[in-house]
């Protein structure tokens, strides 16, 4: 079963609804909505951070996008997005906005240190991609229409206020004639809340629903985390059956009854190999999920052929999730993470059994806590390996 013991940060956006309740009672199942303290998310985000962002990302039209009663507004009403300097039209974007248009700005958590560890924390803890999206109203006109999600959507409502309504898995029999002229939503929803700074609104995928401005400055984040489902399993699968033998090998259709009863078995054998009883542990842990690696670079010393700067100042921090599957008899294990497998040391187990605690160490720290003990120069050594396949950061102290 997975480690749910970091989950203290998920624990303070969900209160007053515990973790286990909300993994028991709505993950994957139902609607959540939580008030909460007004100044609850304040750390992740401001309307002066969100300026300062536009204000140096502006070329990166791809991010951006207005949208009014349903309709995105044409790029070229409010940008320059081809020739030798693509760039927003500042005026042409506050113009749309006072007009009723929302803005959204394309995964924010990219670009803003607080939401990059706070995406990271979800994808560690759920194991499916996540993206944090930022969107702001004005007036009192939607902007997306009425619609649903392919992933899990957590919405952390951060200034102002917007209401939201929710109407579940079906739409039939919902009248919307009034939603696309007037921003008039339908009747029938089976939440219909305003969220004020500090809520949160839980919406499991295939919920339909839709959110409506209040006529003043509204932001809130969306953060949406792609949770692997059974397709994912069936494709894994596949991967696992085409490096057999028998996956290359021509189906007797004209064979006989023999030939084509050995076939069939042999079909089967190589489907079900080397499968565990639990068929979810064992996909997370050969496949990582659906996540991808978020970078992290530490230039120039990061592209020295030690990987590490030259003092003992460093901070480390595991990434990913690299485990030992094996340990030789010859002073080598084999170490997985996610489709990626390598070979290491020994002592390299010991190190990942020390940093995946979710702390970042200092490496003379790091050396304290290995037990039997390894020296220095050589944990500087395995540090420097790791480092070199993308499974752990080094960032130096600052003075």
């Amino acid at each position: 079963m997975p480690d749910r013991s970091d989950g203290s940060w998920l624990a303070a956006l969900l209160a007053p609804v515990s973790v286990d309740e909300f993994l028991a009672n709505y993950w994957l199942q139902q609607h959540l909505f939580c008030r909460g303290a007004r100044d609850r998310f304040a750390h992740l985000l401001s309307w002066t951070t969100l300026n300062e962002i536009l204000n140096h990302h502006w070329r990166e039209t791809y991010r951006f996008r207005l949208a009014c009663q349903g309709r995105d507004l044409t790029v070229s009403s409010y940008a320059d997005p081809d020739g030798f300097t693509p760039r927003i039209r500042v005026g042409d974007v506050t113009d749309h906005l006072r007009r009723g248009a929302t803005l959204s700005f394309d995964a924010i958590d990219e670009l803003h240190e607080p939401l990059s560890r706070l995406a990271g924390e979800f994808e560690t803890f759920f194991r499916g991609g996540t993206k944090i999206n930022i969107y702001a109203g004005w007036r009192s006109l939607h902007g997306l229409d009425l619609h649903r999600d392919n992933q899990e959507i957590f919405i952390l409502h951060m200034d102002g206020r917007k209401r939201w309504l929710l109407y579940g898995d079906s739409v039939e029999g919902i009248d919307r004639t009034t939603l696309s002229t007037a921003s008039v939503p339908p009747a029938g929803p089976i939440l219909d809340e305003v969220l004020h700074p500090g809520d949160l609104l839980y919406i499991p995928r295939g919920c339909y629903h839709v959110a409506v401005p209040m006529n003043e400055p509204a932001l809130h984040l969306t953060l949406g985390v792609k949770n692997p489902r059974g397709i994912d399993i069936a494709l894994w699968l596949i991967e696992r059956f085409r490096a057999r033998p028998v996956a290359g090998q021509d189906i007797p259709f004209l064979g006989s009854t023999e030939e084509r009863s050995r076939f069939s078995e042999e079909v089967r054998r190589a489907l079900l190999e080397g499968l565990d009883a639990d068929l979810v542990e064992q996909y997370f842990i050969e496949t990582g999920s659906n996540l991808k690696p978020r970078p992290s670079f530490g230039l120039p010393w990061s592209a020295t052929p030690e990987g590490l700067p030259p003092d003992d100042d460093l901070l480390l921090t595991l990434k990913g999730h690299p485990h030992v599957v094996d340990s030789n008899d010859d002073g080598a294990v084999q170490v997985r993470d996610g489709r990626r497998q390598y070979r290491f040391p020994r002592g390299v187990s010991r190190i990942i059994e020390q940093l995946d605690r979710g702390e970042t160490l200092a490496i003379d720290r790091l050396v304290e806590r290995l037990d039997p003990p390894i020296d220095a120069a050589t944990v500087r050594m395995l540090v420097g390996m790791l480092a070199r396949h993308g499974l752990v950061t080094v960032s130096a102290v600052i003075r």
